[in-house]
């Protein structure tokens, strides 16, 4: 019996003893982990990885598995902690080293990406990858595969700009660590010259530096190593495209489509890209035939065929595609994209334009084509502050895309910073030499500036190389009506309507040219043409309602925009000439009444509201102009103009320290406008500092010469100044 309990004890505490064993307890979540990895259950698998270093945390086999186990579910965050783990507990693990730099290479971190390089390299100074990836760190560039993703994000968020992106990467340099990272790069494919991604990464260096030669020859040589590699393809289609030679990219386009449906919808695009539509929809067809037309791959194809209608000019088809979509996948943040993107351009309802870009972002915070769009929302309603933060959200998401950078630089133009609008232009074109966008908005900054032979100059340069582009005409036809020479200027807007007959902005100008060479009939006769062939184009009947006022028909220019109003209740342009209209002719209820529905429109455009302001303070409504402006500025703080008009108002009140401050921001707010410097002047004599007050009445003078008012109130100044320095000595 004793003998029987002594044999039991030891049992037990046999038991006992591998129970708490920590390496045993370890392997067998290890094994079970193992076990679900093979039945693709990867996420139970990482609950066991888990729970095997929470028993035995120096495992770095097991960090290493679980860090491949989240990169398989797509959590970076969590495989970069595990693979850090893993590469620290075991620095000859050269993937784990390699995997860790690679992601700190995607979140920018390109010091700590170099010092994962150098252990790898410790590790093995003979590893191409980890050549690579120190490459890629001393050149502050991200991994091949990313660029190549970004940059086609980038082009599809507003294909417009595809010359724009002709760098995969900005270049950041380490340290001066241009040779250092070209020498890291010619060694990865000296070590292994067969290697497609040594070559590609050295490509994408050369492209980033500006060598384009240098990437082509890397691109082919890694074609030539792998004649099936898709990513390769997927770069030199790109780089021909960004380097205007489209039709070398079509071979490219095609091997991808030889490869996978995705090339095939890439194929697709380019067939889009070069307006060849018939050979895009027999492309996508196939991909929308049930039973597979509901496939993430057929949508996407459907989003092609509704883009296609609506640029052939069948907007209900190509909406009906659109509701179709979003009906079947209601959080499909891409329909919702597209559902905005249809809107906007069809002058649509900019309220379901806006709830549609909400949805995109509620479904896909991440979306860089949903926050973008949703700028561009914004942006039509006058919203200028959520537009800009719409933007830099997006740029925030993919610092590539130059898209969003140029938009910001129209903002500012909107809002009157002319001088900020042109620095950010000339930080985009000075990247994007060949981008005549960037040019355009260039010289827009400089023509509000009045810096008139500069603006010439830089799209003259531009016309030199893109002789037919329509937007470089327009904008020199701008450029020569500001300058008083009006028939350069109508023989610009006349070449630009020779390319692009449709284009709204060489419309306008021609108008304008007609108009400022008194030349009304003739202006006329385009509008009646245009509108001959499209009855309802608002543009036109906004051009016909401007010719309307100028030959004194106010009624039928009335007839014109409330037709408008009615088709498209969020065409906020139309609201504005009427409300004009109505305050020319004195007739202020119907003005007020006009803005309002503006500002309803518009709720966080500080324009119309503020219109409503000025309009009640005509009407002698003090007080309720007072809270109009209040109202403003509580949704926006820096509304300058409604902070000018309160500032006066609360001047008048004898509030003189608040009325400074709100003075202060209109004249940050509009620098080039003299009303706020003249208000601000105006509050420092009242607070008796004539010194403070000259600075700010010269600037207003120096923006209006010709007023006398503001000239006054300098000499004023002037002599309270010499008074205070008489009194003083």
């Amino acid at each position: 019996m004793t003998k029987r309990l002594l044999t039991l004890t030891m049992l037990l505490t046999w038991v006992i003893s591998c129970g708490t064993d920590p390496k045993v307890r370890a392997d067998k979540y290890v094994a079970s982990g193992d076990g679900y990895v093979a039945n693709h259950k990867v996420k139970d698998a990482i609950i066991e990885y888990r729970n095997a270093v929470k028993a035995q945390p120096s495992r770095a086999d097991v960090y290493y598995k679980l860090a491949r186990a989240y990169t398989e579910v797509g959590d970076a965050v969590r495989a970069y902690g595990a693979y850090s783990q893993a590469a620290d507990l075991d620095p000859s693990n050269i993937d784990a080293q390699l995997q860790s730099g690679t992601l700190l290479l995607m979140a920018g971190e390109f010091g700590q990406a170099r010092t994962r390089a150098e252990l790898a390299l410790k590790a093995d100074p003979n590893s191409a990858k980890a050549h690579i990836l120190f490459g890629n760190a001393m050149a502050g560039l991200k991994d091949t595969t990313q660029a190549i993703n970004q940059m086609e994000q980038a082009v599809a968020l507003d294909p417009t700009y595809a010359p724009a992106y002709a760098a995969l990467g900005a270049v950041q340099f380490i340290g001066g660590g241009r040779d250092a990272a070209r020498q890291s790069f010619e060694k990865a494919v000296q070590l292994d010259p067969r290697s497609v991604d040594a070559r590609l990464a050295l490509a994408n260096y050369d492209w980033a530096v500006g060598d384009g030669a240098s990437a082509e020859r890397e691109l082919k040589a890694a074609l030539a190593v792998d004649a099936t590699n898709a990513l390769a393809h997927r770069a030199l289609a790109l780089y021909y495209l960004s380097d205007r030679r489209p039709a070398e990219a079509e071979p490219h386009f095609k091997a991808l489509a030889a490869i996978s449906p995705e090339g095939q919808l890439a194929l697709a695009d380019y067939y889009m890209g070069l307006g060849r539509y018939d050979q895009a929809i027999n492309l996508l067809r196939p991909f929308a035939t049930p039973p597979s037309s509901r496939s993430a791959t057929a949508r996407q194809a459907r989003m092609r065929m509704a883009a296609i209608e609506h640029a052939r000019g069948n907007h209900a088809d190509a909406m009906a595609i659109v509701a179709g979509l979003v009906r079947e996948k209601p959080k499909d943040p891409d329909a919702h994209v597209l559902a905005a993107r249809l809107l906007l351009a069809e002058g649509g309802d900019l309220n379901v334009a806006g709830q549609h870009t909400r949805d995109a972002v509620a479904a896909d915070p991440s979306s860089t084509a949903a926050h973008y769009t949703t700028g561009l929302v914004l942006l039509a309603r006058q919203d200028y502050k959520g537009a800009e933060a719409a933007f830099q959200e997006t740029l925030k998401l993919n610092p590539r895309a130059a898209a969003p950078q140029l938009q910001l630089a129209r903002l500012r133009l909107a809002r009157g910073d002319a001088a900020g609008a042109l620095s950010a232009a000339e930080e985009a074109a000075a990247g994007r030499p060949d981008d005549p966008e960037a040019a355009v908005l260039m010289a827009r900054s400089l023509r509000a500036q009045g810096k008139l032979d500069r603006a010439r100059r830089e799209i003259t340069d531009r016309l030199a190389k893109a002789p037919d582009n329509p937007r470089l005409h327009t904008e020199l036809g701008w450029i020569e009506l500001s300058s008083g020479k009006v028939d350069l200027a109508r023989a610009a807007f006349e070449r630009a309507l020779d390319r692009a007959p449709d284009y709204e902005d060489a419309r306008v100008g021609a108008v304008s040219g007609d108009v400022a060479a008194r030349d009304v009939p003739n202006a006329r006769e385009r509008v009646e043409r245009w509108l001959a062939a499209r009855p309802q184009d608002a543009t036109a009947q906004l051009l016909a309602a401007r010719l309307d006022v100028l030959q004194k028909k106010p009624a039928e220019a009335e007839r014109r925009l409330l037709t408008i109003i009615e088709r498209q209740p969020s065409r906020l342009d139309a609201y504005e000439m009427l409300g004009e209209i109505y305050l020319q002719q004195g007739q202020l209820d119907p003005a007020l009444q006009k803005y309002r529905e503006m500002a309803a429109h518009a709720p966080n455009a500080t324009g119309p509201s503020t219109m409503v302001g000025m309009i009640l303070e005509a009407k002698g409504d003090r007080a309720g102009a007072r809270a109009q402006y209040q109202a403003v500025l509580a949704k926006d703080s820096r509304a300058g103009v409604a902070a000018n008009n309160l500032a006066w108002m609360m001047s008048e009140d004898g509030q003189l320290d608040e009325a400074l401050k709100l003075a202060t921001v209109a004249t940050e707010e509009l620098r080039d406008r003299p009303e706020p410097h003249d208000t601000l002047g105006s509050i420092y004599l009242q607070k008796r500092l004539p010194v403070h007050a000259l600075p700010a009445f010269q600037r207003a003078v120096e923006l209006a010469p010709q007023n006398t008012l503001y000239k006054k109130h300098l000499e004023e100044a002037q002599a309270r100044s010499a008074d205070t320095s008489r009194a003083g000595s």
